[in-house]
């Protein structure tokens, strides 16, 4: 394949994000068009030589001139848009989740395998260079098979509420990142999931049967066990740490900070703040995954996170969703 004319729908900060990655870091992809342009997005999709926009995404998905379209709208719209696209035989990059409707996505898995196109959903923290390499100190068998995964993940702050009301709440637009963090680093999947949740900050997100802090205890079929502790609240910063423990050791993810300057003085140690938030801390994943969607479309190699997986994570994600309501574990089958 030459060059992968993409069009994009969804030019909020993901897919500004997605669209510059493209621009500066495939040489062999383009954004050629996007859809449903407002007036104050044309500065940016011209400084991004974005010259095409179309009146519906309909249109944009039946012309002959895009290959492939990135899919960046609020979760509401992607089971259309992928159908759409699908359809229209154009491959598929999607931002997660895939859907809120566990039906719809196993429609998408079906529809994307028939129509026999490139799919990959956006679980881009597993591109991060440090999952990677722990992952790839896994794989070489550096810890054993893995028998306990911590994962810490907490925002400095939640989303507003008008965003909550349609977000699916904290297990699956949140957590589910770290549902399928877990399904990559352990390689098995979950058969069990037990949750346990509550309301500690002041915005009154169980207004809308949401939670801002949850603990989450994953059991793989293997017998890994994996925890991990979701807060939209915290104090000190973007936390994002993780660990992975076997039999011949642990390897483990720290924070990453704003810079690697500290002081010691008789009130202690000190070092700069964490990264803000996902964008400043996942930037090279974002940058990793749109060039893994490129390669392996030019290259005609599977995709490194297919629809299955969207499928898997969003499974353990209404589990988890469901083991709060009915206080009990839950199986996944």
């Amino acid at each position: 394949m030459g060059t992968i004319n993409f069009g994009i729908v969804g030019l909020g900060r993901i897919g500004k994000i997605h669209l510059t990655n493209v621009q500066l870091y495939c040489p062999n992809a383009q954004v050629v068009a996007a859809c449903r342009v407002s007036d104050d997005k044309k500065d940016f999709l011209h400084q991004n030589r974005v010259e095409r926009y179309f009146d519906t995404y309909e249109q944009m998905v039946n012309d002959p001139d895009i290959h492939a379209v990135i899919i960046a709208s609020p979760t509401a719209f992607h089971y259309e848009h992928i159908l759409l696209a699908a359809q229209a035989g154009k491959h598929i990059f999607c931002e997660k989740p895939i859907d809120l409707s566990y039906d719809k996505v196993q429609h998408v898995v079906a529809e994307v395998a028939a129509a026999r196109v490139h799919f990959m959903v956006g679980f881009n923290r597993r591109f991060d260079p440090n999952v990677l390499k722990l992952k790839q100190a896994i794989d070489q068998g550096k810890t054993g098979t893995p028998q306990i995964v911590k994962i810490v993940s907490r925002d400095p702050g939640p989303p507003p509420l008008d965003y909550i009301k349609t977000s699916g709440g904290l297990f699956l637009d949140m957590a589910i990142h770290d549902f399928d963090m877990a399904r990559y680093l352990v390689g098995d999947e979950v058969v069990q999931v037990q949750s346990n949740g509550t309301v500690f900050g002041s915005l009154p997100v169980d207004q809308y049967d949401d939670i801002d802090t949850a603990m989450t205890t994953l059991i793989f079929k293997n017998g890994c066990m994996a925890q991990i502790d979701n807060s939209r609240n915290s104090s000190y910063g973007y936390d994002q740490r993780l660990e992975v423990f076997g039999a011949e050791g642990m390897y483990a993810m720290k924070n990453i900070f704003e810079d690697s300057v500290f002081a010691q003085d008789a009130n202690g140690y000190h070092s700069a703040r964490t990264k803000y938030f996902f964008i400043e801390r996942y930037e090279a994943s974002y940058r990793k995954i749109i060039q893994s969607f490129v390669t392996t479309l030019s290259n005609n190699q599977p995709s490194e996170v297919t629809a299955e997986d969207g499928l898997a994570a969003l499974s353990i994600a209404m589990a988890a969703k469901k083991s709060l309501k009915e206080n009990n574990p839950i199986a996944v089958n």
